[in-house]
């Protein structure tokens, strides 16, 4: 049996094990033998080195650009998804989808690291070459688009809204994994930072919404909508005073949190139950200034 206690408790061990980290504490930093062998991903996702990265080299930095701008620059970085592209390639103001191409092909013909493998970028169909999809059908809309996703943002101040807008394009839809990704990342710039709904949605994924299920005692790949896992997760958020740990900082916890807590715990989950592993072991590594985060 798993339940919101148990949710809770992940929370606050994986958050431990991230401040005995950046305090410089010698590994071990947990005696839980699961999070000790494998890898799990911080609770508070702005710990996550990329994101640490993004915010003080890419987003930070042009804080004070236009909303069109920032809009498409978080799409570029996430759709990449690395720290070594997006040094490479650098912040575009005026946008040149043949130079993009370019930076692409060059780094891939050389073997450099390019694309993410946090998560998948696939053709969704096209026959045609990954730096061509990515840049004709994947950005370049989102260029042209932006000045109406930046209109939506100003007039709505919502995440919600942001995401449901993004996700009508090609390559930002379907389960809205990578519009969520943006949005996320625009709630800690001036075009979302004031988000009227940060502590009140989130996009459930197929992970969170196991999680869910767990909780809930359902099977564990009962499909639910959208509107049903926020009202579940709300009623977890609801219930963080009751069980977040002194050393987790209440005020940080938001509906992101919960769904992304949620996918990661599930993880865990099927560990502790013998229901399977995680894809990655994890190899103890001690703090470098770039991975020290805002959430600590």
């Amino acid at each position: 049996m798993s339940t919101t206690q148990d949710f809770y408790n992940w929370i606050n061990e994986r958050h431990a094990i991230y401040q005995r980290r950046i305090r410089g504490d010698q590994p071990p930093w947990t005696e839980d033998e699961i999070l000790s062998k494998y890898k799990f991903t911080n609770p508070f996702r702005e710990n996550d080195k990329v994101t640490i990265w993004m915010r003080n080299n890419w987003t930070k930095p042009h804080h004070n650009r236009s909303y069109e701008e920032m809009i498409f620059n978080c799409c570029l970085f996430r759709m990449i998804g690395t720290i070594e592209f997006a040094d490479h390639h650098g912040w575009v103001t005026d946008w040149d989808p043949v130079f993009t191409k370019e930076v692409i092909k060059m780094r891939l013909s050389k073997g450099l690291r390019t694309f993410t493998g946090a998560y998948i970028i696939t053709n969704q169909g096209l026959k045609a070459p990954k730096a061509e999809v990515v840049v004709d059908y994947f950005l370049t809309p989102i260029w042209e688009a932006s000045e109406t996703l930046a209109k939506i943002a100003i007039d709505t101040n919502s995440l919600q809204k942001v995401h449901h807008a993004m996700g009508k394009y090609k390559g930002w839809g379907g389960g809205g994994f990578m519009s969520y990704e943006v949005v996320t990342d625009l709630y800690y710039t001036p075009v979302l930072d004031k988000a009227k709904d940060n502590f009140s949605w989130a996009n459930a994924g197929p992970g969170a919404k196991r999680g869910l299920n767990r909780i809930n005692e359902r099977p564990l790949n009962k499909s639910m909508n959208q509107t049903q896992a926020n009202k579940e997760m709300f009623d977890i958020w609801k219930m963080a005073d009751l069980y977040i740990g002194n050393h987790v900082p209440l005020d940080k916890v938001d509906m992101r949190t919960i769904e992304h807590s949620l996918c990661e715990w599930d993880k865990y989950e099927r560990v502790r139950l013998g229901q399977g592993k995680p894809r990655s072991v994890y190899t103890p590594r001690m703090f470098s200034s770039v991975s020290k985060g805002a959430v600590e």
